[in-house]
């Protein structure tokens, strides 16, 4: 059985997929705020194929979605964000989603992007995620409270791809 993902922009998918998987991905905090706001992205997704639905891959694995990846080139033409990410429970541990921050990077260095960004929170839930952005080479930049999380701080990733 092939274990390599495949990555296909989001919009190939039904309007709903990313939704779906963000919503599995995410289950233990999803609430109304945040179903409503991966909703909102799925949205635009398939209402802007070709700037937003660009940015946003479906991964899979032998014909079967892993995961999620969006960037985005917003603070461009020097820094690539890395947006929304997950991969689905029954497949998380297996090197997933490394192997999709791994491709949002090779994707910029081909663009040309300096450096990498990417955000996340302290909160608990979000520990895996951490250790996989510096196992990918990231450094912490900085960190800034927020509410969404209750006490816990957003904290911020950056990586240099060029010399």
């Amino acid at each position: 059985m092939d274990t390599r993902l495949t990555f296909r922009p989001a919009a190939d998918y039904e309007p709903g997929t990313v939704y779906a998987i963000l919503s599995e991905c995410y289950a233990n905090l999803l609430d109304a705020a945040l179903r409503d706001s991966f909703r909102q992205f799925d949205q635009r997704i398939f209402a802007a194929p070709e700037t937003v639905g660009a940015c946003a891959l479906v991964s899979s694995v032998g014909g079967q979605i892993v995961g999620f990846v969006s960037h985005g080139p917003r603070q461009g033409p020097d820094i690539g964000l890395i947006g929304q990410n997950g991969v689905l429970p029954a497949f998380q541990r297996r090197g997933y989603g490394t192997e999709q921050i791994l491709e949002i990077i090779r994707r910029f260095t081909v663009h040309g992007f300096a450096r990498a960004r990417v955000s996340t929170s302290e909160h608990p839930f979000f520990a895996p995620a951490r250790r996989m952005y510096e196992k990918c080479g990231f450094h912490e930049t900085g960190k800034v409270p927020n509410d969404r999380w209750g006490p816990y701080a957003i904290v911020y990733y950056e990586k240099l791809l060029t010399a």
